[in-house]
C-alpha cells in the first residue's frame, strides 16, 4: 500500500512542477491573447514596417513593365505575364499582412520562399543563356526580383528577430535596384536634352520591330535595356536604347550605355547589318510629347 508518511518528501517537488505548469499555462495564454489582440511581437517591427511598404512601392515603380498599354502585352505568354505582375507581390505580401496582422508560419513561408528562389534562378539563367547580350542586366534585374519576392515572404513569418533583420537587410537590395531603374530617368533625360542641344531628336528601341519610345517611364533602367544585342550572332549588333540626332540632313546615332549612364556617339551606324536608324523620327519637343505611363 502507498505509504502519505513517505509521501511526504515528494511534497515541494509536487508543489514545484505545480507552480513551473501553472506559469507555463499563464505565460502561453498571454502570448495567444497578444496575438489576437495585435499585441506581443509585432508581425514586423515598427521600425520595419513602414520602410518595408515603402521600398515594396519602390520596387514596384521600378520594375513592373510598362507602358501597360504596349499593344505586345495582350500576346504575350503566361511566363511573360507572371514576371510582368511578379514585382507587385512584395507589396500585396506586406500590406495584407500588416492590414491583417497575422504572421506566415516558418515551415510553409520556408518552402514558399525555397520554390520561388529555384524558379527565380532557374528563369533567370534560361533567360541569360537565351539573350545574345545585356547578360549583365539580365542578371541583376533576375536576382533583384527574385530576392524581393523571396524577402518579403520571409519578412511576414514568424521567423525570429535576428533572422529578421537579416532579411530586410537582404530585402534592401531589390529596393536599391528600384532606386536606381528610377534615377536612369533623369539621367537618361537630361543626357538626351545636353547632347541634342536642342536639336530634332528622338529616343527608340533597337529591334527587329522598331518602336519609339512612347512613355517616359521607358527610361527606366529596368525597361531601357536589350537583351537581343547579336542574338548570339556577331555580325548582327542591337543596343541598349537609342538616340537619333538630326543636323542639317545628316542622323547621330548614340547609344545608351548603363555602364557608363549616359549616351555614347555610335561609330559608323550605317554600317551596321541592323540599321538604327529607324527606330524613329527626330523632332523638336519630342520628350514634351511621352506620357507618362
Amino acid at each position: 500500500m502507498f505509504n502519505y508518511a513517505a509521501s511526504g518528501c515528494f511534497e515541494p517537488i509536487l508543489q514545484e512542477c505545480c507552480i513551473a505548469a501553472n506559469v507555463f499555462y499563464c505565460e502561453k495564454s498571454n502570448w495567444r491573447a497578444g496575438n489576437q489582440s495585435g499585441g506581443g511581437q509585432a508581425v514586423i517591427s515598427y521600425v520595419q514596417r513602414y520602410p518595408a511598404l515603402v521600398g515594396a512601392v519602390i520596387i514596384a515603380l521600378g520594375f513592373v513593365p510598362v507602358p501597360l498599354t504596349d499593344p505586345s502585352l495582350p500576346k504575350a505568354t503566361w511566363l511573360e505575364w507572371s514576371v510582368a505582375v511578379l514585382p507587385l507581390m512584395p507589396f500585396a505580401i506586406l500590406a495584407l499582412s500588416i492590414v491583417g496582422r497575422r504572421r506566415m508560419p516558418v515551415v510553409f513561408a520556408a518552402v514558399l520562399a525555397l520554390v520561388l528562389l529555384s524558379a527565380g534562378a532557374f528563369v533567370t539563367f534560361v533567360l541569360m543563356a537565351l539573350a545574345g547580350g545585356g547578360t549583365e542586366m539580365v542578371i541583376l534585374h533576375g536576382t533583384a526580383l527574385t530576392l524581393a519576392c523571396v524577402t518579403s515572404i520571409l519578412l511576414v513569418s514568424a521567423v525570429g528577430q535576428r533572422a529578421r533583420s537579416v532579411v530586410f537587410g537582404i530585402f534592401l537590395f531589390p529596393v536599391l535596384v528600384g532606386v536606381w531603374s528610377l534615377a536612369v530617368i533623369p539621367l537618361a533625360h537630361s543626357s538626351a536634352v545636353e547632347i541634342s542641344s536642342n536639336r530634332p531628336f528622338c529616343i527608340g528601341e533597337h529591334s527587329p520591330i522598331d518602336k519609339e519610345l512612347h512613355a517616359i517611364t521607358g527610361l527606366r533602367g529596368l525597361s531601357f535595356y536589350t537583351t537581343r544585342s547579336g542574338y548570339k550572332i556577331g555580325d548582327a549588333w542591337y543596343f541598349h536604347g537609342l538616340l537619333l540626332i538630326e543636323n542639317e540632313g545628316e542622323t547621330s546615332v548614340y547609344n545608351w550605355s548603363p555602364r557608363r549612364m549616359a549616351f555614347q556617339a555610335v561609330e559608323r551606324p550605317r554600317l551596321l547589318i541592323a540599321s538604327p536608324f529607324g527606330s524613329c523620327e527626330p523632332r523638336i519637343g519630342f520628350l514634351e510629347e511621352l506620357n507618362l505611363l
